[in-house]
């Protein structure tokens, strides 16, 4: 096994685990999502103007043969230091999103876990899916597309 292909199936299976076992909620500052960030543009007119809600969907984690796909769910709701919520791999557990900062299309948010920071930035499409990338310790170690449940 090649180093690169080691090093991509230690962040996949650390990607897996940090959602298996999760620290208690960090009291990271939170950053409100406000109307200004939500500028209009072609593309935020037909995104939801909100991401207030549960979001459903898929995180790839690539392999140097494969993939894996885990089913994620996000939940994101207005707190009073702004939107917040709570991410979920179904079997593994759960982490709490913070610091969620949207600029027209553009989303950032961070979920908690044991481990660090699972940072999200990801954009807003014109079918207004979430899709982006999941980094841990400024390393990709994940794509994700979510949808909101209706």
């Amino acid at each position: 096994m090649t180093n690169s292909t080691r090093r991509i199936r230690v962040l996949a299976a650390t990607y897996l685990a940090l959602f298996a076992i999760l620290a208690a909620p960090a009291a990271a500052q939170r950053s409100p999502v406000t109307k200004a960030q939500q500028s209009p543009g072609a593309a935020a007119e037909t995104a939801p103007r909100s991401v207030v809600g549960t979001w459903v969907g898929t995180a790839t984690v690539p392999l140097a043969d494969s993939a894996i796909v885990v089913p994620v769910l996000y939940t994101f709701a207005d707190g009073t230091d702004g939107v917040t919520g709570t991410a979920m791999v179904p079997g593994q557990g759960t982490g709490p999103i913070s610091n969620v900062v949207r600029d027209g299309v553009s989303i950032r948010f961070r979920v908690t876990v044991k481990q660090g920071l699972l940072e999200h930035d990801a954009t807003m499409g014109a079918d207004g899916a979430i899709e982006g990338m999941v980094n841990l310790n400024k390393l990709p170690v994940a794509k994700f597309r979510i949808t909101l449940r209706k």
